[in-house]
């Protein structure tokens, strides 16, 4: 929120409205996902995000036909179904880019109190779990301290995308050691190898080709079969065709791949070893139920327990609270570790005292 991006329950406001979705390579993406929604949930396709199903509702629905092979109904065969969760994919990516932009344009208040937060963790000793896609973090590492290099601790390599025959090429790893950025359900900056499953990361900035990766000239065609909509294309060193591994808003999320299997791996790891869990604008919700069972199982593992501070806000934070104290039990108090009024001056101060 205070990089200028939707929660997520205003992503679908975001993604049919934004500055790219009336025009363009994403505004026939939106008239497709209309489209979609027109015939499988039965709204029209002018209709506002408020009548919308929920993306939870939409990725459920789409996941569990076509992961199996099924209709969803009798116009939408399982291919109908992957397009169409590619295109929503691809929807969202550009969206979040979008909308991080123009809050970097803007360096409004809460974009003065995020960049002095990332600037005063101590990048060299903190490590950072998202389970979020975005790319927030690793932005304003760079920004704040010069940080170019990320550990997303499932083996992913640092890629550029060659200009000229457009195949990827991998760059040399730095020798000092890089900090730890987790992601716990994939990265916007992210690209898999379907032949030799490699999988490569690329400087943020590049968001948009990553997301140009999602769809094919085949899907292309069905979304906007007017126009010929050229893309640019990488493939793998080996030859293989580059993509994404998502796990998307769905109840039951796709984390069998081998790279959300190291990270989960790497999470529990540096959750074992870390002295201090600093929490910020995580409500944990009922749907991450793996990865609540994952805190928990930490937790109790551990021989000294790890010092909590919950960074919360808004009209929820009193029932994030409840849901810290429920969980965790009476090591979250108020006034203490629980700070209910975001990032203000004093919290910063103290996220920096106990991230140093």
């Amino acid at each position: 929120m205070y990089a200028g991006m939707p929660l997520q329950e205003g992503f679908t406001e975001a993604l049919l409205s934004g500055r790219e979705a009336g025009g363009g390579a994403s505004g026939k993406v939106v008239e497709h996902l209309r489209k979609f929604i027109n015939g499988a949930f039965d709204h029209k396709t002018t209709a506002g995000a408020r009548y919308w199903p929920e993306l939870e509702d939409i990725f459920t629905c789409v996941d569990l036909s076509a992961n199996t092979g099924h209709n969803l109904g009798p116009t939408y065969r399982a291919s109908d179904l992957r397009t169409a969760r590619r295109a929503l994919i691809y929807r969202i990516m550009t969206m979040l880019r979008e909308q991080y932009l123009e809050a970097r344009a803007r360096k409004d208040k809460n974009w003065g109190r995020l960049t002095a937060l990332m600037h005063n963790i101590d990048s060299s000793r903190a490590g950072f779990i998202s389970t979020n896609w975005d790319t927030v973090v690793e932005d304003l590492l760079e920004e704040t301290q010069q940080v170019e290099w990320f550990d997303y601790g499932c083996d992913a390599a640092k890629a550029l995308l060659h200009p000229s025959h457009n195949e990827i090429r991998v760059e040399e790893a730095e020798q000092r050691p890089a900090p730890y950025v987790i992601k716990m359900h994939g990265s916007v900056n992210w690209l898999y190898c379907e032949n030799c499953r490699h999988l490569y990361w690329i400087p943020p900035e590049y968001t948009k080709k990553v997301a140009g990766q999602l769809l094919s000239p085949e899907e292309w065609q069905k979304i906007d079969p007017e126009s010929a909509h050229p893309r640019e294309r990488w493939s793998c060193n080996c030859g293989g065709s580059l993509g994404t591994r998502l796990a998307t808003f769905s109840y039951l999320k796709a984390l069998e791949f081998p790279m959300f299997q190291k990270s989960w791996f790497s999470a529990e790891k540096i959750l074992r070893a870390a002295d201090n869990w600093i929490f910020i604008g995580y409500s944990l919700p009922g749907a991450d139920f793996e990865f609540k069972y994952l805190l928990k199982r930490v937790q109790l593992s551990r021989r000294k327990p790890p010092n909590f501070a919950v960074i919360s806000g808004g009209p929820a934070a009193d029932r994030t609270y409840d849901h810290y104290q429920r969980f965790f039990g009476r090591q979250i108090k108020r006034d203490t570790n629980f700070f209910g009024n975001g990032l203000d001056s004093a919290t910063i101060r103290q996220i920096a005292q106990l991230s140093g």
